[in-house]
């Protein structure tokens, strides 16, 4: 994501769930074609409070219907409690949190999250 042409925000959307997510007590059993999945999202934190991060969870919900994506799941460490914030006020549920190893580190503790998009 870019504000004139500065670099403010990224992350990956893509259809990859991560393996801690076959553990998952997912309200909504979708296919996992019809999963999109948002990873490491990161918004540059001197940019806080200017919308940046709700405006990429927009395109991340339009990207994944234009994709016939109608089920978005997003994890997030326990502790990031902005961006738990943030999911939820755009209608994203907590469904559970699992502890695991996480990139390397371990004793992490994964928030799992998801929302249905209406088809």
């Amino acid at each position: 994501m870019e504000d004139e042409c500065v670099v403010v925000g990224s992350g990956i959307i893509n259809q990859s769930q991560v393996d801690v997510y076959e553990v998952a007590n997912w309200r909504y059993k979708a296919d996992p074609s019809e999963v999109m999945v948002f990873h490491t999202l990161a918004i540059d934190p001197t940019k806080k409070g200017k919308g940046f991060g709700k405006a990429f969870l927009k395109f991340y919900e339009e990207y994944a219907l234009e994709n016939n994506c109608y089920y978005l799941r997003i994890d997030t460490n326990e502790k990031n409690k902005v961006a738990r914030k943030i999911y939820k006020s755009l209608g994203y549920e907590e469904i559970e949190i699992i502890p695991c190893t996480f990139n390397g580190m371990e004793g992490v503790n994964l928030v799992l999250i998801e929302k249905a998009l209406k088809k």
